[in-house]
């Protein structure tokens, strides 16, 4: 009698068709992997490229161990979970131009409130995302069948085969203390670096803040306002008197001191806003920052009523949610949480803000403010009315993503947020006893296909590159400051910004000069630098410093 269920036979025409389906998905996924083995052939560093090539090995006899595999839901699981992988990896490259890594994981895991800005301002690589995704499922999951395997006792082992190189990726990322998965597949690197990230976040909990051990000898100004922008380039503000791109700042020149182009702390939001807040001296960025006090604890201290205004608190759609790496411990010195809520239209944002920050300065008492303004936040677009537009074309009138789009639009955002702000305040405002130090959180740059901002690995000089302004009524306080702007000129840094507060907030210069060595107040000689990725020691000691050439002209041709 014939077996009613012989046997399938084996075709290997499918199987191989399969095979290259699958080599085309990793090969159009995945970049720099013939230029990372030159580089390590022209360094002769022979080890790590057998290792590198060994791993990438592992990963495709893992994928198609997983491709293969005779169980249909071990297939599919890890089809579903390597194309999601593939698909981040692939987009991520090639909206930012970079390769993800650890440091890329935790700030976008604590910038995690800005998903949808993010998701509007890149909308046109959403759908290499898709397609990877889509694509990469589809390749994975149709498969022929291969009835040997079936039968082999060991076949129920591949299903942990991906396992393998995710686990050896991993270990190179720790002990390259966060680096080192540069170049591997994206198959399966993303959810090696996303594993060590979560680790070192979960091993790594903030320890408890210092108190402040100095003691205010009274404050040298009623009123301080400490007012953030958001990714304003320094050398777009313009001061050349009727000039077309902001003509209120140049007519209101003598209300200002001008520090001229300053390095910011970081070049992403969160991370420039920690160095901003908890104020550290450079020598304490990393571990030591998380233990140092924060400004409010200092203006609380020195008498202040101390007041947060979050202009971008708005696109949270939760109002409450705190940001910038602010936990409840630090919210507890704040004695006026205000975040704008979130039926402000994006336009209306630093208006609004505006509003607060007038409200506050009426009061008769001490008051500190720091406040968070929308700014020129990407998508650029969003933060000025349409028909307000002076430049042309702008992003949302060019066809894909282009540098002079992006210039007009930000030149747009500009105008309205920070020309017209800055005209708005000296106009409804005496500003009796008050110091206003301002400046941004972090620069931009405009190469399409690059993220603007908060590039990790090398990023771009204008990234860093921010406004330093302050205002001061008081005229012996203005001119201390214009001295301190002319000795330091080329060499201002959001480094300074710290110990000028506490000093204009009554602690003394003596006390204030044990940790640090720079001022608004005095000359300023260390060389202007700003950091990029983890600032909070997560990976190790090491701080990624990029040097800033003040001096040089960073803006764009013909801008």
């Amino acid at each position: 009698m014939s077996d009613p269920h012989p046997p399938r036979r084996f075709r290997p025409l499918p199987a191989l068709l399969s095979v290259c389906a699958i080599a085309i998905f990793v090969l159009a996924t995945n970049s720099g992997f013939t230029q990372r083995i030159g580089l390590l052939i022209e360094q002769g560093r022979l080890v790590t490229l057998i290792g590198y090539v060994g791993v990438w090995g592992l990963s495709c006899l893992a994928l198609l161990a997983a491709a293969f595999h005779p169980s249909l839901w071990v297939r599919a699981g890890w089809a579903a979970l390597i194309a999601l992988t593939a698909a981040v990896g692939f987009a991520f490259h090639k909206a930012s131009g970079n390769e993800f890594t650890v440091f890329d994981v935790v700030s976008l895991w604590n910038a995690r409130h800005e998903a949808a800005r993010a998701a509007d301002f890149y909308r046109q690589d959403i759908h290499w995302f898709a397609l990877a995704l889509i694509g990469g499922f589809a390749v994975l999951m149709l498969t022929p069948q291969i009835p040997a395997l079936s039968r082999r006792p060991w076949s129920r082992a591949l299903a942990l085969a991906p396992l393998v190189p995710i686990l050896a990726m991993a270990a190179i990322i720790m002990v390259k203390e966060g680096g080192g998965s540069e170049g591997l597949p994206v198959q399966f690197q993303p959810l090696a670096v996303v594993g060590v990230a979560g680790g070192a976040l979960a091993a790594n909990p903030p320890p408890a803040r210092k108190d402040v051990s100095w003691e205010p000898t009274g404050p040298k100004v009623k009123k301080i306002v400490y007012l953030i922008d958001e990714s304003i380039r320094g050398d777009y503000i313009d001061w050349t008197p009727d000039n077309p791109y902001t003509p209120e700042l140049a007519r209101l020149k003598p209300n200002f001191v001008d520090f001229g182009n300053a390095a910011s702390g970081g070049n992403c939001s969160h991370y420039s806003n920690s160095i901003l807040r908890f104020g550290p001296a450079r020598s304490e960025i990393g571990r030591d920052m998380l233990t140092l006090p924060t400004i409010w604890q200092y203006a609380k201290k020195a008498g202040y009523r101390t007041v947060y205004i979050d202009g971008q608190a708005t696109f949270n759609r939760n109002p409450g949610k705190m940001q910038n790496f602010m936990t409840a411990e630090e919210a507890k010195s704040i004695d006026s949480f205000r975040p704008l809520p979130d039926d402000v239209a994006a336009p209306d944002l630093d208006d609004r803000l505006l509003d607060i920050v007038e409200q506050e300065l009426k009061g008769d008492g001490p008051v500190f403010i720091y406040a968070n303004k929308n700014g020129a936040h990407f998508p650029y677009d969003r933060g000025y009315p349409a028909e307000k537009a002076k430049f042309h074309p702008t992003m949302s009138e060019t066809e894909g993503d282009t540098s002079e789009g992006r210039i007009n639009s930000f030149r747009n955002s500009i105008v309205w947020t920070v020309d017209r702000f800055f005209k708005r305040l000296f106009d409804e405002n005496e500003l009796h006893d008050t110091v206003i130090i301002y400046t941004s959180d972090h620069g931009q740059q405009f190469i399409p296909g690059h993220f603007s901002h908060c590039n990790v690995e090398d990023p771009d000089p204008r990234e860093g590159l921010v406004p330093l302004l302050a205002i001061a009524t008081d005229p012996a306080l203005k001119q201390r400051l214009a001295t301190g702007a002319q000795a330091s000129l080329g060499h201002a840094s959001h480094f300074a910004i710290a110990p000028t507060l506490y000093e204009l907030m009554g602690y003394r210069p003596v006390d204030i000069a044990t940790r640090y060595h720079e001022s608004m107040f005095a000359p300023d000689r260390e060389p202007p630098a700003f950091t990029s990725g983890d600032i909070f020691g997560l990976f190790g000691n090491d701080t990624r410093w990029h040097p800033l050439d003040l001096t040089k002209n960073y803006l764009e041709s013909g801008k």
